[in-house]
């Protein structure tokens, strides 16, 4: 009895009064009866002895080795002896056992509520029944909504940012606490009024750090006036490499030949390099394109009868779509006419086994078929197609007739060294990288981009100084750059310093100070984990409990 007694879960207010083991069943049952001696009233809080009747709750608890156990608690009821009081009856509390009207002991909730925050609900239940206790998905979920939010002090240093409830359609605000490490509290949508709000109701704060975004400078403006504004060094350098895209998308010519100079056709005497082609035939680019013409000639059409007061269903039965693309043509921006090129565009399937490929085309197997079956053993999951337009190529660098079914043998070597094209995007990307990032191969890139013409040259130059003013905290040569850009001769270039000229402040404090807003990024990929953890129950309710109580 005494080891048992040992287990309650508060041996001070409980006594065990006996206990049964059900082997078969595996449950423990203990009768506990409070040992408390005056109950005080939770309406007036005056002490009471006079006992009006007892009675029993029935309370799960956690579980013992692999034993359940439920308490069959002993309660009673007293008087309240203050005549002034409105309850004339009231139930004794046990408050370290469990709350009022609870089934569950306060450990247990304390328990399971531990499972939720880390797991969520889907994820939790089956943990949850693994170790003997009962509760699904939803009692877990709420048991967290159950859990109140940490209180904290102002911090006086601040990171905000913006996550996606559904990218492209909502979104919400994260502010943390920079010199903590720690999330704060999460907004329900992104406007400057919120944020204004919220920075009204906890004044205090000093510096906050922030992207360009206007609507949250807004914010900070009307709710902190005589807070310092930071804008974040990584979106300066982002919103720099979008100019340097823009700059560099005019001079394509100049591009492909440093393309054409870097790699040489050929690299041995006997040696050919092969020739990157389309992996996408005509037919199917036609085809592609087509689709997304309709696409685009549907929402113009919906818009448009949208504006001369039609109904959702009237326009969903002319044009032969459903209702639900109706709703959604209508909230999204207007289509491209030209379709952007997918993330993967210009890559193929067998990139990763073309160097394995070209060893058995080098020792003499040439049969599509045999290659195929060689590379599926290896994990290929393309088609036979894909090859064969990747044979033609080899054919071609060969000297050979194109199409497969010829068999001529030749003894030219093939190599495909895949290197990437010398698009805008990749060399803005090797502009911004730093210079002891670089390969070799890289250098030498941006090398001949200024040799290759002197606008390259140019617009190369004030995005390094631009850069060395970021990373070295030059913020007096700040304004002499502003105006080197805005005599020059790049739009891109003068409408990049305007938006900076516009943001000024914010700015010159990214230049000048050491504040950092990755620590919002970091979290704010952690609040995507849970929000894919959470599937459709991500509301804001339960994303702040899973996202800001653990972090405390």
């Amino acid at each position: 009895m005494e080891l048992l007694q040992s287990f309650l879960p508060d041996s001070q207010q409980l006594r065990l009064e006996s206990w049964q083991l059900d082997r078969t069943n595996t449950q423990l049952q203990m009768t506990v009866a409070s040992t408390q001696k005056l109950a005080q009233c939770p309406v007036c809080s005056g002490l009471s002895r006079r006992v009006h009747s007892r009675y029993e709750r029935t309370l799960q608890d956690l579980t013992l080795a692999q034993y359940s156990l439920t308490l069959q608690v002993q309660v009673r009821k007293f008087f309240c002896v203050k005549a002034a009081c409105n309850r004339r009856i009231f139930t004794e509390r046990l408050p370290a056992v469990a709350v009022p009207w609870s089934r569950k002991t306060v450990r247990l909730v304390q328990r399971l509520q531990s499972i939720g925050l880390a797991l969520g609900g889907a994820a939790g239940a089956p943990l949850v029944q693994q170790l003997g206790y009962q509760a699904c998905d939803s009692t877990l979920l709420n048991h967290l909504k159950r859990l109140p939010l940490p209180h904290f002090e102002v911090p006086k240093l601040w990171g905000v940012d913006n996550f996606a409830f559904r990218k492209g359609r909502q979104y919400g605000t994260i502010l943390v606490a920079l010199e903590r490490r720690r999330p704060i509290a999460l907004l329900g949508d992104r406007k400057a009024e919120t944020l204004a709000k919220w920075l009204l109701d906890h004044p205090g704060v000093e510096v906050l750090s922030r992207d360009r975004s206007k609507s949250y400078r807004s914010g900070m403006t009307q709710g902190a006036p005589h807070a310092m504004q930071v804008a974040d060094r990584f979106h300066l350098v982002q919103n720099l490499t979008e100019t340097l895209e823009k700059v560099f998308s005019k001079y394509h010519p100049e591009l492909k030949a440093i393309e054409q100079q870097h790699c040489p056709t050929m690299t041995a005497p006997k040696v050919a390099v092969v020739r990157a082609k389309p992996t996408a035939t005509v037919a199917a680019q036609t085809q592609f394109q087509a689709t997304h013409q309709r696409r685009v000639d549907q929402q113009q059409q919906i818009k448009r009868l949208y504006e001369q007061h039609w109904s959702q269903v009237a326009i969903a039965q002319t044009v032969g779509v459903s209702n639900r693309t109706v709703q959604r043509y209508l909230k999204l921006p207007d289509f491209p006419v030209i379709q952007p090129h997918r993330k993967s565009f210009g890559r193929s399937v067998l990139d990763p086994h073309k160097s394995r490929f070209l060893e058995w085309w080098n020792g003499g197997i040439r049969q599509p078929r045999l290659l195929v079956s060689l590379l599926q053993q290896h994990g290929y999951e393309g088609s036979t197609r894909t090859v064969t337009r990747y044979i033609s190529q080899l054919h071609s660098a060969q000297g050979l007739p194109t199409k497969v079914g010829c068999s001529p043998q030749s003894s030219v070597k093939v190599c495909d060294p895949q290197t990437l094209p010398l698009t805008p995007r990749r060399v803005s990307y090797l502009v911004v990288k730093r210079q002891e990032n670089r390969n070799r191969e890289e250098q030498d890139l941006v090398e001949k981009l200024k040799t290759q013409h002197r606008d390259l040259a140019t617009a190369i130059e004030l995005a390094d100084e631009f850069l060395q003013l970021l990373r070295q905290r030059q913020g007096g040569a700040f304004e002499a750059w502003l105006l080197k850009v805005m005599k020059s001769a790049f739009k891109p270039f003068q409408a990049f310093a305007e938006g900076l000229l516009d943001d000024y402040d914010a700015v010159k404090a990214s230049i000048t100070s050491s504040v950092s807003n990755g620590v919002v990024e970091g979290l704010n990929n952690r609040l995507k984990m849970l929000k894919r953890q959470m599937y459709g129950r991500a509301g804001l309710e339960l994303l702040n409990k899973r996202f800001i109580v653990p972090a405390r």
